[in-house]
């Protein structure tokens, strides 16, 4: 199930602009205070999004569709 947005405010922490981000999406990123996440520029479709992720990249959905596909053509190669 799909969760709602989260709207953020940027705050003013000594003459820096600073996101707080709450507990709950801590949480369900199994993250906690002195993690460290990357900010990442993505787009979707046309739209430029930054997102929060624990790893320095984002596999691209077809990366992920030629592993599996590079996968399953090695196992039936095996089975030759």
């Amino acid at each position: 199930m799909r969760k709602p947005p989260m709207k953020i405010t940027i705050e003013d922490w000594d003459g820096d602009g600073a996101i707080r981000i709450p507990d709950e999406a801590l949480q369900e990123l199994e993250l906690d205070v002195g993690d460290s996440l990357f900010l990442i520029e993505e787009f979707v479709g046309n739209t430029r999004c930054l997102v929060l992720s624990k790893t320095p990249q984002i596999a691209d959905r077809i990366d992920e569709l030629t592993e599996a596909w590079n996968d399953e053509h090695r196992d039936t190669a095996g089975d030759k």
